[in-house]
């Protein structure tokens, strides 16, 4: 006797129905988990030690430019890191900046001595976002520096392009 088995093909089909209501629960549950690890780990020391290692990062650079590709690749690779550790753990502001460093960093085009300038100041920023835990959604004056670096890496990129398109 031959007995024909037909697969499951729906995703219904092939793990059942589920419970009503279940993934709000999970959400919430998840959501929960977050904030207890959040309120148990302290940024401030992670972020210390990669601040720190940022901030030798650049007096090697300002001490030796020619040494750039190398010192900015760390330094790229260490806001880069900022930037997911600052959301993951409250502080959107410490991304936002971390961000703007790496598009500074990132863009190829010939630089002038303005780029670490930039670079220098977000940095301190970083740092005193941290210092004065600037956690959960920035407001007021954190706001206004992100809008402040923002509108510099906006405009200093913008005129890095056009001096190259010339």
């Amino acid at each position: 006797m031959v007995e024909f088995v037909k697969p499951p093909r729906s995703l219904v089909d092939k793990t059942g129905r589920g419970t009503p209501g279940a993934g709000d629960r999970l959400i919430k549950k998840a959501d929960q988990a977050v904030k207890e690890h959040q309120g148990r780990v302290d940024y401030k020391k992670i972020a210390g030690a990669s601040l720190d290692k940022l901030h030798q990062l650049m007096r090697d650079f300002l001490a030796d430019p020619r040494a750039e590709s190398d010192i900015g690749r760390q330094i790229y690779e260490l806001c880069h890191d900022l930037k997911g550790e600052g959301a993951s753990f409250g502080y959107p502001a410490v991304s936002r900046i971390a961000d703007l460093i790496c598009r500074v960093i990132d863009c190829k085009a010939q630089r002038d001595p303005r780029f670490l300038e930039i670079v220098k100041i977000e940095v301190d920023s970083i740092r005193a976002m941290i210092r004065y835990d600037v956690k959960g959604n920035p407001r007021g004056l954190a706001m206004e520096i992100i809008d402040a670096l923002e509108f510099l890496v906006d405009n200093y990129l913008d005129k890095l392009k056009a001096t190259q398109a010339a």
